[in-house]
């Protein structure tokens, strides 16, 4: 399995956003019951956010972000994926 650190940023319709937000949370709360989020959240100026997910591989991964209310929606203006080795922390094992 491979970590992923994903970075959103948010596009201008904040008010499309929040309509979005939460159908958004529901998928995400399910993707980190299945483990496969294992963090995510806004950021606190609220222009975005960053997640940690747990996939297969970078397929996988653009699978999980396309299926999100929020891509799907269009309110996502950037989104920058960066493969993570984590050493250390609680997700270790």
């Amino acid at each position: 399995m491979a970590k992923f650190v994903v970075e959103l940023v948010y596009g201008e319709d904040r008010d499309h956003r929040l309509e979005v937000r939460p159908a958004h949370r529901e998928y995400s709360k399910d993707l980190a019951a299945r483990g496969v989020l294992l963090a995510g959240g806004p950021y606190a100026d609220e222009r975005g956010a960053m997640l940690v997910y747990e996939v297969a591989d970078a397929d996988e991964l653009r699978r999980v972000l396309d299926a999100d209310p929020y891509t799907e929606a269009g309110v996502i203006a950037e989104t920058t994926v960066r493969e993570w080795n984590a050493v250390t922390g609680s997700w270790v094992a």
